[in-house]
């Protein structure tokens, strides 16, 4: 996937029908849903953003294509949280100026398209204008804030900034669109304002999820324990029908079914039975499959409630406690929901991996995990009538997490807590040693070049006791890196969590530390010990996400 251009993103915030001064906002970058409902404090985000900018003259020498094609990847896998941690470390270490400031453009862009967060948006819009004015996304960055003012309907405010865009780039792109952008800004102004309610509770439109199972291969093996069906996914011919076995290739939108062409651009594969194979995996629902020049695209379109049967037992163990079980249900059924909000206009919702959430279809399913999502069917993490991103992690060592000391994105309902019930859990405690040279060669691989390593020290920590800022000392000078970035660039599966403390030794330093993961909401470790000393999945829920509400959706 190419990096995307801040034009590009600037283009799909415009992308919308003008039609008697009506707009209809459409699903915009990578997905996204251009809805602004929630609000944030942003002088509180504001002054975590900058704290952090503030070391940025201690940089290192960033690959800036690399982070932005991460950044780009985290995005189109839904990781919305870990895509604003990426901008912000090209913002803090890149030596290009104008790159910054398109990092920081995205992370407006992020806040108000994924996470909903319009203040927030507007308030980093601003700071690309008054920090760089004479940088291309400055322009962006102002036409997409009358965007967001518009869609909050504060059309005084969109208005100003439409007409500021003409007299400050009267030569620019979006003159002709944002001509008729303010025009239609300054009519809405006179015209009666319309009270919209908030939902008590979300309103879901589609529950079929569609999981990435297989991309760019070179062929897919298709079986079922019955008959099985393929017919084109457009035209609805059958070309295929029988009980044995077949290979599918494909390339350039071409299939050849055992070898024998199909002329159809894509194809539906269902069963008689309860499941269809792929490889020697069942899966539940249908699988389609597409293909261009890289290969064969699998997807699996399976109803919301199935799918979370071949989720639940992959992220928790089936023994645990049913109470545990169920909640790990709901925060699931929560966090995929919530991506698919953002998802209309790609081929598919979420991957089968870590990258969203662990997905082994029917082969996976355990009759107590199945027992778990039946009991809280439908049933959802809210924070003011909308859905959560319902974040977890195997084990807090003690404390969860604010989402801000990880990514640098506040969201109120992802606020570290308190934790016994985490604390001394099975292997809770680890230890890792990091050599300096090995460290150095991550830090490469991973675009940064710090030169060689003389010494790694924390140097802050938060209020969970994670390190939240390191010093490295080389023979380049001395640079800063944020835990979570340094974690994720040596190894999340070595150095387990940022609850540690560090031993200098000769050649590197031992890590002591606990916990597993991020840190950010659910604790699944705590989970189960909460499950296990009488409390329920509202409560569970509850304690780790802060001031929600677990309500049933309603379908449209």
């Amino acid at each position: 996937m190419s990096v995307v251009s801040e034009d590009a993103a600037a283009d799909r915030l415009e992308q919308g029908v003008f039609h008697g001064f009506k707009i209809e906002i459409f699903k915009l970058a990578y997905g996204a849903l251009f809805k602004m409902k929630k609000y944030l404090q942003f002088s509180c985000f504001i002054g975590v953003y900058l704290a952090v900018l503030a070391y940025g003259a201690d940089h290192i020498a960033l690959d800036d294509e690399k982070a932005f094609q991460k950044a780009a990847d985290l995005l189109n896998q839904g990781m919305y949280l870990e895509a604003i941690g990426a901008y912000r470390e090209i913002a803090d270490y890149s030596e290009n100026k104008n790159m910054k400031a398109r990092a920081l453009l995205f992370i407006g862009t992020t806040y108000s398209l994924y996470l909903n967060y319009s203040d927030d948006a507007i308030g980093i819009f601003n700071y690309v204008l008054e920090t760089y004015p004479d940088c291309q996304a400055a322009s962006d960055a102002l036409f997409n804030r009358g965007m967001v003012h518009y869609e909050k309907k504060d059309f005084k405010a969109a208005y100003n900034a439409f007409t500021k865009y003409l007299d400050l780039y009267p030569n620019g792109m979006r003159r002709q669109s944002v001509d008729v952008w303010a025009e239609s800004a300054l009519e809405q102004m006179g015209a009666p304002e319309l009270q919209k309610q908030m939902p008590e509770r979300p309103v879901i439109k589609d529950a079929m999820i569609r999981v990435l199972l297989l991309k760019d291969s070179e062929s897919a093996t298709l079986g079922a324990d019955s008959r099985i069906k393929i017919a084109g996914l457009v035209s609805g011919k059958t070309v295929y029908e029988g009980t044995r076995p077949v290979m599918i290739t494909g390339n350039n939108k071409t299939f050849a079914i055992n070898r024998i062409p199909v002329s159809e651009p894509s194809l539906t594969i269902v069963s008689e039975g309860v499941a269809v194979s792929l490889g020697n995996v069942r899966y539940r629902g249908e699988l389609v499959i597409s293909a261009d020049e890289k290969g064969i695209t699998v997807v699996n379109h399976v109803p919301l409630e199935e799918y979370l049967y071949g989720v639940v037992p992959r992220e928790m163990p089936d023994a645990w406690e049913i109470q545990a079980l169920m909640a790990q249900a709901i925060a699931a059924r929560t966090y995929v929901l919530y991506i698919k909000e953002k998802t209309a206009d790609k081929p598919f919702d979420v991957e089968a991996t870590t990258s969203s959430q662990v997905y082994g279809g029917y082969d996976a399913e355990r009759k107590k995990t199945n027992l778990a999502v039946n009991a809280t069917r439908g049933q959802v993490v809210s924070y003011q009538g909308q859905l959560i991103v319902a974040y977890f992690h195997s084990n807090s060592g003690g404390h969860t997490e604010d989402a801000s000391n990880v990514w640098g994105a506040e969201l109120p309902y992802l606020k570290g807590v308190p934790d016994e019930f985490s604390k001394n859990a099975p292997d809770g405690s680890w230890e890792c040693f990091l050599p300096y040279e090995d460290v150095e060669k991550s830090l490469i691989q991973s675009g940064l070049n710090v030169g060689a390593i003389k010494k790694m020290n924390p140097e802050k920590k938060s209020q969970s006791g994670r390190t939240t800022e390191l010093t490295l000392a080389s023979d380049k000078g001395t640079s800063k890196i944020t835990g979570n970035n340094f974690r994720i660039r040596v190894g999340a599966e070595k150095l387990k969590s940022t609850l540690f403390d560090a031993e200098p030794k000769r050649n590197g330093v031992l890590f002591k530390g606990k916990g597993y993961g991020h840190g950010v909401g659910l604790s699944q470790c705590g989970a189960q010990k909460m499950a296990r000393s009488g409390y329920t999945c509202m409560d569970i829920l509850k304690h780790y996400y802060k001031n929600v509400s677990i309500v049933s959706i309603e379908n449209d």
